[in-house]
């Protein structure tokens, strides 16, 4: 049973319910007393195909009772009854206002997680990481010191990404501009500590931008949100979404875009980027070696 509108909403977003049918209390009385009551059925859109065979279906019978209706009443038509189609999220129907919110959270995963990469392992293949190898200096140090500065790099992009996509394409922006703000510091934090746990195990330049490449993109265009819902994948394909911070990001970034989400409705996926944001720093200091075998 549904307890509301919000329960509907909650658990089309999980993938548990694809058409619901919400009638109100009193509708009948108020159908023979002349108003106009009204019925709002619910198809959840994140399968096109799906939606628009339910869309299908339901218009069918809606017309279908609209005919009956209007016979009873002594009408030669269906006037009587009027079918509105609405958009819960993204009223106008744009395309570009889901797919900004997908490309920042592409771009933030790629770009600064290259750079990251190379920044180290340029040390290792000129030689400089001798420098690392002969101070006294600890390893957390030196990657936190080849991180910092694009971190900051990766923050700056983000903001011009943000001025860019809402003077170009003017998405509707309906959530915390702060919320989003900080969730991005930590994503940044986290993608470019992808660069340093891959870092720490390729020697060459070519090899750490193929080894992000493989392992960023591919999860994160297939597995995070950015095509269809993940919720609408696979057990296993949704447990792989979730284990890149791409995942967690497109929901805060979609949420505050369209859905106007704020620190309430994030707070789950911001613990999960802060997660991946110290367990990569974590794993690239252990996986880093201070002297050559």
């Amino acid at each position: 049973p549904l307890t509301g509108t919000g329960d509907m909403t909650a658990r089309m977003g999980k993938g548990d319910l694809t058409v619901a049918l919400e009638i109100p209390n009193g509708f009948g009385r108020e159908l023979h007393q002349g108003k106009v009551p009204e019925v709002s059925l619910w198809i959840d859109g994140s399968m096109p195909f799906r939606a628009e065979t339910a869309r299908g279906y339901a218009l069918g019978l809606l017309t279908y009772f609209s005919e009956i209706y209007a016979r009873e009443n002594g009408s030669a038509d269906s006037t009587g009854v009027s079918i509105e189609t609405r958009y819960l999220f993204n009223q106008a129907f744009k395309s570009t206002n889901a797919i900004m919110p997908s490309v920042v959270m592409l771009i933030l995963i790629m770009i600064p997680a290259v750079m990251s990469a190379i920044g180290v392992v340029r040390e290792v293949e000129t030689g400089t990481i001798a420098n690392f190898r002969s101070t006294p200096i600890r390893k957390i140090e030196f990657l936190l010191g080849k991180q910092i500065p694009y971190i900051v790099i990766a923050t700056l992009n983000f903001w011009m990404l943000f001025a860019l996509g809402m003077v170009l394409f003017r998405p509707p922006f309906t959530g915390s501009l702060v919320a989003l703000a900080a969730v991005t510091l930590l994503y940044v934090i986290a993608t470019t500590g992808i660069g340093q746990l891959i870092s720490s195990f390729t020697r060459t330049q070519v090899s750490a931008v193929f080894a992000v490449a493989v392992i960023t993109i591919i999860p994160t265009v297939n597995f995070s949100g950015l095509i269809v819902p993940i919720s609408s994948l696979k057990p296993s394909g949704h447990a792989l979404g979730l284990a890149f911070p791409g995942a967690w990001y497109q929901t805060v970034s979609m949420g505050t875009f369209l859905k106007g989400f704020g620190w309430a409705d994030i707070g789950a996926s911001t613990l999960a980027i802060a997660g991946f944001a110290l367990f990569y720093i974590v794993a690239a200091v252990f996986a880093l070696r201070k002297q050559e075998a």
